[in-house]
């Protein structure tokens, strides 16, 4: 018991002295605790949203529906170095932006065509810091990833899977590159692009889809075909 007591009171005095940061300890904690059932899945989640605002903004208390995702299925994705993420139903670009802190005129421009779930959307991606298939037009991509049986991101998706890592890792990804968004039109014909700039704040793009550059590439949306 004084063994535990002693090792409580000096990550406490870490914590006070600046030495070891409470965000950091619980990123940490988290990651030991590896979540596979759907049921902690969705409750560490709903924890999130919560805690980054999602009640406040819409004025409404929140909850998050099961994903259709198994256990078996969540693991396979853990293995896969793939992360598990949801995007609420009816919640659109603009309230995504103020949670997460992230301003952008697409949001509002009426030549975008955004895409607001009309339910709670779980899917899985890769981690990885930088997207797939760089130097290839979002036409080549969609193409792949359909033959793969995957879908394409929107720039609602994309935008809770940027946040989601920065959450986990305590950093955004794709400080280097861009990501095609192929579900979000930009004047019907155009494709957004969107990522991190050198400022590290959110920004996008409208391109067309015959465009392709080294630094942008595409990133997977995937979910279960049971649910």
């Amino acid at each position: 018991m004084m063994d535990e007591k002693k090792g409580t009171e000096l990550v406490m005095q870490l914590i006070k002295d600046g030495v070891v940061v409470k965000n950091d300890l619980l990123h940490t904690l988290q990651r030991e605790d590896v979540l596979t059932t759907p049921e902690k899945v969705r409750d560490e989640m709903e924890v999130w949203y919560k805690n980054m605002g999602i009640e406040t903004l819409t004025g409404k208390p929140f909850r998050l529906n099961l994903p259709y995702f198994t256990e078996e299925e969540i693991k396979k994705v853990e293995a896969n170095d793939e992360i598990l993420l949801c995007l609420p139903g009816g919640i659109d670009a603009a309230t995504l932006g103020k949670m997460f802190h992230m301003d952008c005129w697409v949001f509002y421009d009426s030549l975008v065509t955004l895409n607001t779930e009309y339910a709670d959307f779980w899917f899985s991606t890769k981690k990885s810091p930088e997207p797939d298939f760089l130097d290839r037009t979002p036409r080549e991509i969609s193409k792949q990833y359909k033959d793969d049986e995957k879908l394409n991101m929107s720039i609602e998706r994309y935008m809770v899977f940027l946040a989601r890592m920065r959450y986990l890792t305590g950093e955004y990804p794709e400080k280097e590159c861009k990501t095609w968004l192929p579900n979000t039109r930009y004047e019907g014909k155009g494709i957004v692009i969107a990522g991190i700039d050198s400022n590290s704040k959110f920004c996008a793009h409208g391109w067309m889809p015959n465009f392709h550059s080294p630094k942008v590439g595409g990133r997977y949306v995937y979910i279960v075909d049971h649910h």
